[in-house]
């Protein structure tokens, strides 16, 4: 956890690692303190040269409207080369926001998850973005496009869920989407707002909610070999598709 320190790592801990999690507040992000305390700790001229997965959690959000934050894109910047520098061989890359304060969070989010997604240098990268902060738009996030995976833990407005994922149809892996139950849900999903079929040619794991019940899944989803369907924590049926 960044806090006010972080604890030295001895180099024997960092030729090995292959797995990080840090978490912060991610105001600390958009203001430069997270690189502030890591440098204030030894690790500016730090590399983990085995690292392949790194997890970012966020567990605050800002105080404060975002036109009265200076210098955010400087320090989204600065923090996703500073993240290069240290693991340079990251393949899988995971962003979780336990909390938004309000939808101005998600616009500094969405710039973020773009600065990751275009800093990823590995061939066969991933980018996971878990959203489980409840109750809050992440209409900011309607830019961000080549996500390869997307997990909606909590509640969520349809409409953003819905201009995020197709946003990102073109690079989706999986996709978990169970905690939306609007009914016409799926239907605006395979369809762009002109009603033009929208494909998503890569998407293999598809998690919504038992409710909805799908239609030919063959054209919308021709890569699709999971359909998991649940209710909250209940499974209702997860299929096997040819």
């Amino acid at each position: 956890m960044v806090g006010s320190d972080v604890p030295n790592i001895n180099d024997c801990v960092k030729q090995l690692a292959q797995s990080v999690h840090i978490t912060m507040p991610f105001a600390g992000v958009f203001t430069g303190k997270v690189v502030q305390i890591l440098d204030a700790n030894g690790y500016g001229n730090a590399v983990f040269p085995r690292v392949h997965s790194l997890w970012l959690n966020f567990y605050a959000g800002t105080t404060v409207p975002i036109e009265e934050i200076k210098d955010v894109g400087f320090y989204i910047e600065q923090f996703t080369k500073y993240l290069t520098a240290l693991f340079p061989s990251t393949a899988h890359y995971h962003l979780q926001v336990s909390v938004f304060t309000d939808s101005d969070d998600s616009f500094m989010v969405g710039d973020l998850l773009n600065a990751i997604i275009s800093s990823a240098r590995h061939p066969n990268h991933t980018i996971e973005y878990v959203h489980s902060s409840s109750g809050v738009r992440i209409s900011g996030l309607a830019d961000v496009s080549g996500l390869t995976h997307i997990v909606i833990q909590d509640d969520i407005d349809p409409a953003d869920c819905l201009n995020l994922v197709r946003r990102n149809a073109a690079t989706l892996v999986a996709a978990d989407l169970a905690s939306v139950d609007a009914p016409d849900y799926l239907p605006r999903l395979t369809a762009d707002d002109g009603g033009n079929l929208v494909i998503f040619p890569r998407l293999r794991n598809l998690s919504i909610n038992g409710k909805l019940i799908p239609d030919d899944t063959s054209l919308a989803f021709p890569a699709l070999k999971t359909l998991h369907r649940s209710t909250g924590k209940l499974c209702v049926a997860n299929v096997n598709v040819p």
